[in-house]
């Protein structure tokens, strides 16, 4: 379960390989040239992807190692579970809004005040998302459909806080996950709403200390809105 979570973080955080493994949903496999041509992507970026895929057994070679042309490739079964858990949620509204916008400005007005290294907040309800970006630097980066991904695959997870929560160290109280320039951390703030924070992979901070700016921040936003 775990790594089909991990899988679909991976496949999110690239619109390529976003872009490759919903093409092989759709036609059930695919050569590399006919992918990147219908993709409108340019073929060593679908190259490029198909390898970073295989190598985390999300895509297979459905043809001999040795056979040099048409190099057929398709989705293995973790693949496909991992494709599906990033499409469950894409179709959510996304709203890339100013801090002011933001359901709980003085939330990210904190955040970006303490760390440096801020890169996003976003908060996450059952059909609808805001989404502050610390700089355009960052926003640059992602287009809608990538980051609807990315989001859809980050907000909630039942199976797995469910898991957890039978275990003897009880249900999270914040779950943090690594991607290739970031790291997020998803926060439950009340039932069915989450918080996600980006910070740079590199981040030197304490993961406790921003936990706690976050619950602060969001209590306090609570009590002004009763």
């Amino acid at each position: 379960m775990t790594e089909t979570w991990d899988s679909a973080g991976y496949i999110a955080s690239s619109r390529y390989r976003l872009a490759v493994c919903e093409y092989l949903v759709q036609h059930g496999s695919g050569l590399p040239s006919r992918i990147a041509t219908e993709t409108g992507l340019a073929q060593p970026h679908v190259s490029r992807a198909l390898s970073e895929l295989r190598d985390r057994d999300i895509v297979e070679l459905l043809v001999p190692e040795s056979q040099q042309k048409g190099r057929l490739y398709g989705l293995t079964d973790h693949g496909e579970l991992a494709y599906e858990r990033v499409a469950s949620d894409r179709e959510a509204e996304l709203n890339i809004v100013e801090r002011s916008e933001f359901p709980a400005p003085e939330l990210v007005e904190s955040l970006a005040e303490s760390y440096d290294d801020l890169r996003a907040v976003v908060w996450c309800e059952p059909n609808q998302t805001w989404v502050n970006f610390t700089s355009s630097t960052v926003s640059d980066n992602y287009d809608t459909d990538t980051l609807k991904a990315i989001v859809s695959t980050f907000k909630d997870d039942e199976e797995f806080e469910a898991v957890v929560a039978d275990s003897p160290t009880g249900g999270p109280e914040f779950v943090a996950f690594g991607l290739e320039d970031a790291l997020v951390v998803r926060i439950p703030v009340e039932s069915e709403t989450a918080l996600l924070v980006s910070v740079d992979s590199d981040f030197d901070g304490k993961l406790r200390g921003l936990i706690e700016t976050c619950h602060t921040a969001t209590q306090a936003a609570a009590l002004e809105s009763n």
